[in-house]
């Protein structure tokens, strides 16, 4: 583990906000909690959740639910923050782990979640949950094993890209991912 991994204030402010923010709905208002969080928080709060998100990494060898109590505690670190809810700290660590983390994009609930839409903790552990499924047999089926190269953030960009062509009504890049 690297204790000395972190995210700065800058970072999310000017890095995954943006980014987040040009992915779906802009929510203008959370910009003044975002703001409101000083340096040090924002520095102990994402080497909490990277230390969390490198366990369930290591914990990926063992059976058990270790690799989801990881998950769940690496979002509720970063969750601690003003403005952070587990949308935007998926959108941290999948950046940071996406062996183990999905992006929690509108269009990945969706295609994965059947109830409601909602941005709780317990949807985004069970839509990550789908999509580490998906990942470990999309790699088992191509003889891979589960350390193939699918992650689940490479699922749930897989999902985003097809519910956007669809969206869209992209017939010739559905066809050039579908065949025809």
């Amino acid at each position: 583990q690297n204790e000395e991994c972190n995210m700065t204030k800058d970072q999310l402010l000017n890095v995954i906000i943006p980014w987040k923010f040009g992915k779906g709905k802009p929510r203008n208002a959370l910009k003044p909690l975002l703001q409101s969080n000083k340096e040090g928080d924002v520095t102990r709060a994402s080497m909490l959740a990277f230390n969390f998100a490198e366990s369930s990494i290591a914990d990926k060898n063992d059976e058990g639910d270790d690799v989801v109590n990881h998950v769940q505690e690496a979002i509720k670190a970063l969750c601690q923050l003003s403005g952070v809810g587990p949308a935007t700290a998926s959108a941290v660590l999948s950046a940071y782990c996406p062996q183990s983390f999905a992006f929690m994009d509108d269009e990945v609930i969706e295609c994965l979640y059947e109830a409601k839409r909602g941005y709780t903790l317990k949807i985004y552990l069970a839509v990550n949950g789908r999509c580490v499924d998906i990942a470990e047999g999309l790699n088992g089926a191509s003889g891979g094993g589960s350390s193939g190269g699918w992650t689940p953030a490479d699922v749930a960009k897989a999902l985003w890209t097809v519910a956007t062509m669809s969206a869209r009504n992209d017939e010739v890049g559905l066809c050039k991912v579908f065949g025809d």
